[in-house]
């Protein structure tokens, strides 16, 4: 047979490839059911990788796009005694196009309608907390509602940083009795990784003995630029040639951003690729640095940390970010962003992790949230929640 498309990779085909998906279930399991997602994000493997080991809870992963099919499979299924979670991730789409505030609103309402009739569906409602509120935002008191609605429609609330309730508790409140608590997961076997320190930095141009610090993702204004950029030079000009930055993924237009490129590309010790970076490209910039910094303003989950701990770096991070809880000192360096010098003091004092102890110390803590083990996590906690019965435990 000719493979001519891969299922649920076609949002207008997504009801039907769905449906389809029941044929390969198992009907003989007890509590067999679809999980149903979106919005879906294909360049961001965080989806796949939770849900590669869904098939443990008796649960089948089905993208359908958006609040609109869900509903229609929703009603397809109604009745069939078929378990359907409906698992709804990042929110700052809901109002990302909003023409003002009116239009926000409007937009807000019928999200939240949606959700409700998916409830009265017989549809079990779960949602992932992956930021506070949206990085960019414009109508922040209307994303505060927004997440509070949700929260009240959700019978279950996924946290990955033990600090999300605490984090998020000035916009909107997550009872506890709602959570179910699962980390983010690693990206083992996501990249490639087989370049060593030495082919990665002569293929960047990079001395070989400097301390490389590395800001891996998009590149926007909440991720501290301003900040790190400052603290670095501060750095370099107490001991100049021993340091370098490397700054690897694609820039927006924000003022900000803006000047920080200005910089950087001026820059004699930062090496920058402001770009959307191939996935077979990740390891030059990642195996080239010794530590990976994250002086991020506002922070709850944090994939590139994740991605950075994979690679065995150990991090600098502010101890106000929702990763501060999880991290261990033998691999991380906390610092209070408040403090004027704190970034600066952590960056010189982040040469003490550069030692095989503390990659190892990296690389074992990656492993205890590698996809695979995560996703079991995830599974079974969704099955303890469906097998509960009732809306709440």
């Amino acid at each position: 047979m000719l493979i001519t498309r891969r299922l649920g990779y076609e949002p207008s085909l997504a009801l039907d490839d769905a449906l389809r998906a029941l044929s390969a279930m198992d009907w003989s399991r007890a509590g067999a059911g679809l999980l149903a997602y979106y919005p879906v994000v294909r360049g961001n493997p965080f989806q796949a990788m939770l849900y590669s080991q869904l098939g443990d809870a008796g649960l089948t992963p089905v993208p359908t796009y958006d609040p609109d099919t869900t509903l229609r499979l929703a009603r397809a299924v109604a009745g069939s005694g078929l378990h359907l979670v409906v698992h709804v991730h990042w929110l700052n789409v809901v109002m990302a196009k909003a023409a003002d505030e009116a239009d926000a609103r409007d937009r807000l309402k019928r999200y939240l309608d949606q959700l409700s009739q998916l409830k009265e569906q017989g549809a079990r409602i779960l949602w992932t907390v992956h930021n506070v509120l949206p990085h960019e935002t414009r109508f922040e008191r209307l994303e505060a509602e927004l997440r509070q609605g949700v929260v009240n429609l959700a019978e279950r609330v996924h946290v990955m940083s033990p600090r999300t309730r605490e984090l998020v508790s000035p916009w909107f409140d997550i009872p506890e009795e709602k959570l179910l608590a699962v980390p983010h997961p690693a990206y083992h076997d996501v990249y490639p990784s087989w370049m060593t320190k030495q082919q990665a930095r002569l293929e960047l141009g990079m001395p070989p003995d400097v301390t490389a610090f590395a800001l891996v993702g998009r590149v926007q204004p909440y991720k501290g630029l301003t900040e790190l950029l400052d603290a670095f030079d501060r750095l370099c000009e107490r001991e100049p040639g021993r340091y370098a930055l490397i700054v690897a993924g694609p820039t927006n237009q924000e003022e900000e951003t803006r000047a920080f490129r200005e910089r950087v590309l001026t820059h004699p010790a930062v090496y920058a690729a402001l770009r959307k970076i191939p996935d077979d490209e990740m390891q030059v910039y990642l195996r080239a640095a010794d530590v990976a910094v994250f002086p991020y303003r506002r922070s709850l989950n944090s994939g590139a940390l994740a991605l950075a701990l994979t690679f065995g770096l150990p991090v600098v991070l502010r101890e106000d970010s929702g990763e501060a809880a999880r991290v261990s000192p033998s691999y991380a360096l906390r610092y209070d962003g408040d403090d004027p010098d704190g970034l600066l003091t952590a960056l010189a004092q982040a040469r003490s992790l550069v030692t095989p102890r503390a990659r190892a110390a990296a690389l074992g803590a990656a492993a205890r949230i590698s996809p695979s083990r995560v996703s079991r996590a995830f599974a079974a906690a969704v099955r303890a929640w469906l097998d509960s019965g009732g809306s709440h435990p």
